[in-house]
């Protein structure tokens, strides 16, 4: 849906942000993963995309996380979608889009198998966007305390990164960069964000 910008009530705040060389806010966070921690890890479930889904379950709660520049139109997508990284041989990464789907095991087969066609392929054209999603990323390496992830100020999808999982006292967390263009949406609503991520992995179960 194109957004009227006569009746936007962010349009000024928007143009404000939209000039800086970096009108994003990133911000890196820690997150309490140990529920789906334990799930992935007496079902095999993805890890990767149980949090991928979790995410994309919060970010559409979010109506900051909706909106996209696109030739010099602000537009606001009714549903985000998400779009992995994923390491193909090491040396190379390439990405696939899982269209977004409520039930877990609907999304979870989606996941599989746009992730093995991506495998099959050894790679995938990343000059093709769309912007009715977010893009998806860990770095399981190492743990961060801040991160910058390349960025294009034209290309206003927000990134999720997280990092390698710390285990202490029966509790599993992760570093989550979240980057998002502030003329959308303000601390507040990303804080928003953060608390709807935490709350869909405390209530997530594994069969809805």
């Amino acid at each position: 849906m194109e957004i009227d910008l006569n009746t936007w009530n962010r349009y000024e705040l928007f143009k404000h942000f939209d000039e800086e060389t970096n009108p994003f806010l990133i911000i890196n966070t820690p997150i309490d993963i140990t529920n789906i921690y334990n799930h992935c890890k007496q079902s095999d479930d993805s890890i990767y995309a149980t949090i991928g889904y979790v995410i994309n379950k919060a970010v559409n709660q979010v109506d900051g996380f909706k909106y996209r520049k696109e030739n010099n139109k602000i537009i606001k997508h009714e549903v985000i979608h998400s779009n992995y990284t994923e390491n193909i041989d090491n040396e190379t990464i390439g990405f696939f889009r899982v269209e977004f789907d409520d039930n877990y095991r609907h999304y979870m087969e989606a996941f599989n198998k746009e992730r093995q066609l991506l495998i099959d392929n050894k790679g995938s054209d990343p000059s093709i966007i769309t912007s009715d999603e977010i893009w998806i990323s860990c770095a399981p390496w190492f743990n961060i305390n801040s991160l910058v992830p390349p960025y294009n100020k034209d290309n206003t999808i927000p990134q999720f990164i997280w990092d390698r999982f710390k285990k202490e006292n029966n509790k599993v967390t992760t570093n989550l960069m979240i980057m998002v263009h502030h003329g959308f949406i303000d601390g507040y609503g990303v804080g928003k964000c953060i608390e709807a991520i935490q709350n869909e992995i405390n209530n997530f179960k594994g069969d809805e």
